[in-house]
């Protein structure tokens, strides 16, 4: 039997070929920034797979890290996560 994909594993392969944008993390190395500055566009099926696996994982951790469609759409989990 095929095992079913989480929906949130979905959301990363139907945006293959798109921007996505992500909220910034403790990490300061020039990739991170550039990335929760500009986003960055899903190249292809491995490369959504690996940003799944790297969101659960660190917000798993303990340091949320969520990508979404827009900048707005970023920066409201950011205002909700320093409201914390």
């Amino acid at each position: 039997m095929a095992q079913k994909t989480p929906k949130r594993k979905k959301w990363f392969i139907n945006r293959i070929g798109k921007r996505v944008f992500r909220n910034a993390t403790s990490c300061t190395c020039k990739i991170c920034k550039d990335v929760s500055n500009n986003g960055l566009i899903i190249c292809d099926r491995m490369h959504a797979d690996y940003l799944y696996m790297c969101e659960c994982e660190y917000t798993e951790e303990g340091h949320p890290l969520r990508y979404f469609d827009t900048i707005a759409e970023r920066d409201e989990f950011v205002k909700t996560l320093n409201n914390k």
